[in-house]
């Protein structure tokens, strides 16, 4: 692999640019859409509702086919620009001017997007505007859809004042109806979407269900939220995780790895959709033996199932196939490293100390099961994955353990203290 070495030499600016990417997923998730009348839902939520509904409309009419992938792209990585720029969703009530609106808009993302690689070292945002008047149209409509629902769901919630809006939403897709033409099936799955919604028959398909499951991940949080600053709901961690997997994969392709980019995208799309019931389980408890591993992994086995009943078989492979391959293997080496990186956002930006609870050894226990190699057949630098992992604990174990030893004292006794400093020396040998 030609960029073996250059990839082993800037490990940590590596690992410092997956901070940098992770923190500004962070901000851009305090974007909230409608906000004079909404405190919850974010741009973020919904554009990743708009993505699954995306992906269920293109799979329903068999389009498959890498432009619609690379737009989907495009827009996952365009929505960490409102860490700078605050909500650029606005829509333009005159049509003439919303030409002059998009060229603006374009302008500002690309130069944020320069602003962003220049500061990160190794890693690079790839973002590119794409013309596909078609897909983009699609995507648009998406977050009209995700919207709608999302007011719908604070009106059951009690949310008087979101009524209006939802009427106003209502009009405008019967408006859409008259002045769409039937050119294409994409068009008229549009239509016939809108008219299952007007009709009051849309919460019988697999697209309402599928919306219904991810509303539900925005409302179940992970850690349970008992000491972070911070809250991470699933719906943002699968955000975070897609971009990142998204530039790590640019990264590596570009130093001659066969990776499937889009294959590695959908997997962590969707990855933790078996947590829609709320089941975020504590990892102390799931792997605490041999025992609770197994009947957890039963637990998330059959909330899996369920799912497929309800959002359909290709999206449920999806799921179960979230760790097979390579790609699987990739997507979740991330997960874990996000999930290390979680503690120095905590200890180490907010300086949460009551987070150190989090740390132990059970997180390097958790990587023993990578040195199984099956997955990765056909990845040529095998070691610069299993090197990134390793190294990702290590800088942010010693960055946490030499912060401050008086508070460290307060979680852990000197003796733990000690076997971490040699767990830490250990490692690095």
């Amino acid at each position: 692999m030609n960029g073996n070495l250059n990839g082993m030499n800037n490990m940590e600016d590596i690992i410092e640019d997956l901070f940098k990417i992770y923190n500004s997923a962070i901000d851009s998730y305090n974007s909230k859409i409608s906000q004079n009348i909404n405190e919850k839902y974010t741009i973020i939520d919904k554009a990743m509702i708009s993505t699954y509904l995306y992906i269920k409309i293109l799979s329903n009419l068999n389009i498959n086919n890498n432009i619609s992938k690379d737009i989907l792209i495009n827009y996952l990585l365009k929505q960490i620009i409102y860490g700078e720029t605050g909500n650029l969703d606005l829509e333009i009530s005159d049509i003439s001017k919303k030409d002059l609106y998009n060229k603006v808009l374009n302008n500002l993302i690309n130069k944020q997007f320069e602003y962003k690689n220049r500061i990160l070292k190794t890693l690079k945002y790839n973002y590119k505007i794409i013309e596909n008047k078609e897909y983009n149209s699609l995507l648009e409509f998406c977050e009209y859809i995700s919207e709608y629902y999302i007011l719908e769901k604070l009106l059951r919630r009690g949310n008087k004042e979101v009524e209006i809006y939802v009427l106003n939403l209502e009009n405008k897709f019967r408006t859409y109806i008259k002045s769409e033409e039937k050119k294409s099936t994409i068009s008229n799955e549009k239509i016939n979407i809108l008219d299952l919604i007007l009709n009051k028959r849309f919460e019988n398909s697999e697209y309402y269900n599928l919306i219904q499951v991810a509303l539900k991940l925005r409302d179940v949080y992970r850690y349970s939220t008992l000491t972070t600053i911070v809250p991470e709901n699933v719906l943002f961690h699968q955000y975070s995780m897609t971009v990142t997997n998204i530039i790590i994969a640019d990264y590596m392709i570009s130093l001659g790895e066969n990776i499937d980019k889009y294959k590695l995208v959908y997997k962590t799309l969707f990855h933790d959709f078996g947590e829609y019931k709320g089941n975020e389980i504590v990892s102390q408890i799931k792997l605490y033996n041999d025992e609770t591993k197994k009947m957890f992994e039963q637990i998330e086995e059959n909330d899996e199932r369920e799912l497929k009943e309800l959002i359909g078989e290709d999206i449920y492979t999806i799921i179960t196939d979230y760790k097979k391959e390579k790609e699987g293997y990739i997507a979740d080496i991330i997960d874990k490293i996000q999930g290390i990186m979680k503690l120095w956002i905590e200890v180490g930006y907010m300086n949460n100390y009551t987070y150190l609870k989090a740390l132990c050894s059970l997180y390097q226990k958790r990587f023993e099961k990578f040195k199984n190699l099956e997955r990765l057949e056909g990845i040529k630098n095998k070691e610069f994955l299993l090197q990134l992992l390793k190294e990702s604990y290590l800088y942010i174990k010693e960055k946490i353990l030499y912060k401050d030893y008086n508070i460290l004292i307060q979680y852990f006794t000197k003796k733990e203290i000690e076997d971490f400093e040699k767990e830490i020396k250990e490692l690095k040998n």
